[in-house]
């Protein structure tokens, strides 16, 4: 193809052709290795994500590289074990990544705050690439220079004919709205701040608007402070291309193929007419947005939208794959962190007298979880005589991260008896979220337990094998509260949706529910151990008032979990249920889990489990349960 830096004869302009590549959510998972599990892990990882990125690359001549974000924390690679240097300086292993990759900016995403604001500046400072936020209220002294409310990349590009161009590409981020307040971070609502920067990026000289949205599909509706909020967004006037994320799904559908739609649906890409993707998560999904432009009437229009994704393929062995590797790829990059790691993890801190699993945390059985509740409990009552409660029961939620879905059938915690490690504890808890202590009322007890069995779908009388949660609905937003017992009726509707809406109904699922035996009442009063993920309402939980969220000191669970195993000699669990679905006669239903569930199954014999399929066609087991 010829190259001239030169109009077209008579002013004719041939269609540019942009590429816009893009990743979400990598939790620091830029090698393909479940370091939880000390094996390769299948299906993602930015070092698969790489082997697209350069194809995609390959297959156009104009193309930007971006990232939706919640990049910095999430994975044990790099959490303090080694530094990365670059050119002599150390360098935060994810900008490390990126840095090398060529990415052409970076929206930063809420977790990557989980250590502070001044962690974040401390990464980014080094990036050779924009980092963005547009709603968060960062940008006075002395952070001003690094990190922006959006770009403007100016780009010399090549038409069909071969001839070159300028062409403004306008990037701009948000991440959700109220999720820094840990951070003491004020932030501003999505839609509110686009229709605000996004006349002033035009105004700049932004031919083509691309929006980097922290945020998950959400309500067609706006309302302010949406935590996903990318249906509403797309409305806004002047954005050409849509990037979310947050919620760890997939938009549109994975195809091979691109998508040229004219409608809109979850399989076309777009969002009111704006190719919108969201790219998985921790490297699953290279997202790819393809916009043609064209000259004319003195700017350039869009004459041409397509949106799709691309899955990264899985290899045989981390070995395998590395040494295969050309000596620039980010597997080669980071082997020697990678075994630095991996050594790191192996760290003894404690022994278990019985395998801990979480394969049945949406039934009920989830020893696992009860383990770091257990912990939080005994953090609590040291926290509890510091401040003089002592009078209140004590009671610990938590749910289980690692449950399957869109992570696969090899997504879940499973330790064997004996040994615990620093690996271990990793795998029990996998995010850097800290401890919060709130005094709450039974009534928001109950709003709370409500809003967590909302997930489930309903069921009634002599239906069989319903399935018991839509696919596309986390299980980790499920949450279980150590100190109470009750029972989840599946015959009533949710009072939630599965997002987390309010729907006004006043009937409950929550029966039975007591502590120590005795039923809770509205106005009693207990102390609630969770996190500051929860209390700032992450998952649409019931949000606290500010006082009665307890004056604590600041510590990660993985920290006062690491502290609780050190201190005792051998760790047995009482797993008896905190929880059951309540009787529905000749009713069952049926969920994914492990094909290794079936092996861990014993250990709760009061699930009365069958199995309806060995093995899907996504490798999970269906097993159904008698309600």
């Amino acid at each position: 193809m010829r190259h001239f830096v030169q109009e077209p004869v008579g002013g004719q302009t041939s269609r540019v052709n942009l590429r816009i590549l893009a990743t979400t959510d990598l939790h620091m998972n830029i090698l393909p290795y479940d370091y939880h599990a000390d094996r390769e892990a299948g299906g993602w990882g930015l070092a698969r994500t790489e082997k697209l990125i350069e194809a995609a690359r390959a297959e156009a001549q104009n193309v930007i590289l971006l990232d939706n974000g919640d990049s910095l924390y999430g994975s044990a690679l790099g959490e303090g074990i080694a530094p990365c240097v670059e050119n002599d300086i150390s360098v935060h292993p994810m900008i490390h990544a990126m840095n090398h990759l060529r990415y052409d900016a970076v929206n930063l995403g809420n977790h990557d705050f989980d250590q502070g604001r001044d962690a974040v500046f401390d990464a980014v400072k080094n990036a050779r690439f924009p980092v963005l936020t547009a709603n968060a209220k960062i940008h006075e002294n002395p952070y001003e220079t690094t990190i922006k409310p959006y770009t403007l990349l100016r780009r010399q590009v090549v038409d069909e004919l071969g001839f070159m161009h300028d062409l403004c590409i306008g990037v701009i981020g948000f991440l959700p709205p109220n999720s820094l307040q840990q951070a003491k971070i004020q932030t501003d609502d999505i839609v509110e701040a686009a229709l605000r920067h996004i006349p002033e990026m035009k105004m700049l000289g932004a031919d083509v608007i691309v929006v980097l949205a922290h945020s998950g599909l959400g309500a067609d509706a706006h309302v302010p402070d949406m935590e996903n909020v990318l249906r509403p967004l797309s409305r806004v006037p002047g954005i050409d291309a849509i990037i979310g994320g947050h919620t760890h799904q997939v938009f549109p559908v994975e195809d091979n193929d691109k998508i040229h739609p004219e409608t809109d649906d979850n399989n076309t890409g777009l969002l009111n007419g704006v190719p919108t993707v969201m790219p998985g998560f921790w490297g699953s999904h290279l997202g790819i947005v393809d916009l043609g432009v064209e000259f004319g009437d003195g700017r350039w229009k869009v004459c041409y939208k397509a949106a799709s994704l691309k899955a990264v393929k899985e290899h045989s062995t981390h070995t395998e794959s590395t040494s295969a590797t050309q000596s620039g790829s980010l597997e080669s990059l980071f082997s020697e962190l990678h075994e630095t790691t991996r050594e790191a993890m192996r760290a003894s801190v404690g022994e278990i007298a019985k395998p801990l699993d979480n394969y049945f945390t949406l039934v009920g059985a989830d020893s696992a979880t009860r383990l770091v509740q257990m912990a939080m409990m005994d953090h609590a009552r040291n926290c509890q005589r510091a401040l003089g409660l002592e009078g209140l029961p004590v009671l610990a939620a938590g749910a289980a991260f690692k449950s399957g879905g869109f992570g696969g059938p090899d997504y879940y915690t499973s330790l064997p008896a004996g040994r615990l490690t620093q690996r271990s504890l990793s795998d029990l808890y996998m995010f850097p979220n800290s401890f919060e202590l709130v005094k709450v009322s039974g009534a928001f007890l109950r709003n709370w337990l409500e809003r967590s069995c909302s997930i489930f779908n309903q069921v009634f009388p002599s239906q069989r094998a319903v399935q018991l949660k839509d696919d596309g609905v986390p299980g980790y937003i499920h949450e279980s509260v150590l100190g109470l017992t009750y029972e989840v009726d599946l015959v009533q509707p949710a009072r939630f949706t599965p997002a987390g809406v309010d729907t006004g109904r006043e009937n409950s699922r929550v029966r039975s529910l007591c502590c120590n035996g005795r039923e809770v009442q509205d106005v009693q009063e207990f102390l609630l151990a969770t996190t500051d993920y929860r209390v700032l309402g992450g998952g649409n939980y019931p949000t606290p008032f500010a006082e009665d969220i307890l004056p604590v000191a600041a510590v990660e669970i993985r920290d006062l979990l690491s502290n609780y195993v050190a201190r005792q000699n051998l760790i047995e669990l009482d797993c008896a249920p905190t929880w059951r679905f309540s009787p529905v006669k000749d009713a069952s239903i049926w969920f994914r889990s492990s094909p290794d569930g079936a092996n861990a199954a014993p250990g709760y014999p009061w699930l009365r489990l069958t199995e309806l399929e060995a093995k899907d066609a996504r490798g999970f087991t269906r097993y159904e349960l008698e309600l």
